[in-house]
């Protein structure tokens, strides 16, 4: 039996979602941009004190902003790759367990959830995919 994708996807995704990875698609840096703003308007304004309140106040502003912008890797996984970007992430997973030969389905899946060394390789692939591939970042 061939390696059905979708059920790849779906043990990938709990993997990832067992080790609570989240990505953010460039908010990372909009965030600090806002706060670092906020913090040199208060440091002009007020000396040392204002670095600190606008420091805080940019930390503020910077969480309303970006909030609800880091998602699950899990949920990316399974609803937000292109089906040309889900075969892509198929052959990185299945060539960084090959030494494992996993032939078919039934043999991959039980592996993946079971054993935390192949659990671990194919989380590291995964970060790397959407880190090279899809340009997001990952939050620990």
């Amino acid at each position: 039996m061939p390696i059905d994708t979708r059920e790849l996807m779906s043990a990938i995704a709990i993997v990832a979602d067992d080790q609570n990875v989240r990505v953010t698609v460039k908010q990372s840096g909009k965030g600090a941009a806002i706060c670092c703003a906020c913090s040199f308007a208060g440091g002009m304004l007020l000396g040392p004190v204002g670095l600190a309140v606008g420091g805080a106040a940019g930390g503020i502003a910077a969480y309303k902003l970006t909030s609800g912008s880091f998602r699950p890797l899990g949920e990316i996984i399974l609803n937000d790759l292109t089906d040309a970007q889900r075969e892509q992430l198929v052959q990185h997973v299945t060539k960084a367990v090959q030494d494992v030969h996993p032939t078919d389905l039934a043999m991959l899946l039980p592996l993946i959830m079971s054993n935390v060394p192949v659990q671990q390789a194919v989380l590291n692939t995964v970060m790397s995919f959407v880190t090279n591939e899809l340009r997001m970042q990952i939050v620990d």
